[in-house]
């Protein structure tokens, strides 16, 4: 008997951590001022996700989903220019939010695996040329997988960074 419930401890403790070495994405979207989608959304490379839709989203409350590997690489592979090391706060006081824009939302990325957790804030009103990329990369990241659907569409007003559907156009 204690044999078993020696192996069954050790197979709990080898699923926990095989858990802890897969690597996931979490993104938080922020609120601005009006009705601007509020969720969060962690997904892995095992292909489990779940999304929370907060506010002023087609989903409210907590709904699982999967991906596929091509969907992971897709997702995590637009994020990875801009993952940086430990965490990095683009808000205003930043060197890159010079022009600021008041009433945007925020975004929080966060990257956890095995070896570190890093995490990238970015304010959508901080309007430097030099963030127009990544501002659309992180705007553009959850079309990429199913929670695309699950979040509400809205469009700002001309030169506002806001998911857009694909195909039509900025």
């Amino acid at each position: 008997m204690v044999m078993l419930t020696a192996r069954v401890a050790f197979a709990l403790v080898a699923s926990l951590v095989e858990q802890a070495q897969v690597p996931s994405i979490i993104v938080e979207r922020g609120p601005c001022l009006g009705e601007c989608p509020i969720y969060r959304f962690k997904v892995t490379a095992a292909g489990e996700g779940v999304f929370e839709g907060r506010r002023f989203t087609d989903v409210h409350g907590e709904q699982s989903f999967s991906i596929t590997a091509k969907e992971w690489l897709a997702f995590q592979s637009a994020l990875a220019p801009y993952r940086p090391q430990g965490t990095e706060d683009i808000t205003t006081g930043h060197p890159r939010c010079t022009q600021m824009v008041t009433d945007h939302p925020s975004v929080s990325v966060t990257w956890i695996d095995a070896s570190r957790t890093d995490q990238l804030t970015f304010n959508f009103g901080c309007k430097d040329p030099l963030n127009d990329a990544m501002a659309q990369a992180l705007a553009d990241a959850p079309d990429l997988l199913p929670v695309g659907k699950l979040i509400e569409d809205r469009r700002l007003e001309d030169g506002a960074w806001e998911r857009q559907p694909f195909g039509l156009p900025k």
